[in-house]
């Protein structure tokens, strides 16, 4: 995988952040895309300000699987999750 530096990096994520807050791209989707095109790119170490994407997309992937093993679909924790996400995404695209 192809690494990316900060800049480009911050770039793309502000991006993507502005799509959230806009409505244009939903939380968890646009939280996986910052997680999984982005952050896993970036090197080892999750930048503080971009962990919300990454920790709650990972949390709703969870509970979904969970759910579709028959456990509970833990909708009011998904919604927590989805809130978080909106709020750094509002954060990220503020500082854009």
């Amino acid at each position: 995988m192809e690494r990316i530096d900060d800049t480009e990096a911050r770039r793309r994520a502000s991006a993507i952040a502005r799509g959230i807050a806009c409505g244009e791209i939903s939380e968890y989707a646009g939280a996986m895309r910052i997680w999984k095109e982005i952050i896993d790119r970036m090197g080892p170490r999750c930048p503080d300000d971009l962990w919300p994407f990454k920790s709650n997309a990972s949390a709703i992937e969870d509970i979904r699987w969970n759910a579709g093993q028959g456990g509970s679909p833990n909708a009011p924790l998904i919604l927590q999750c989805e809130r978080e996400i909106m709020a750094a995404a509002r954060v990220l695209a503020a500082r854009a």
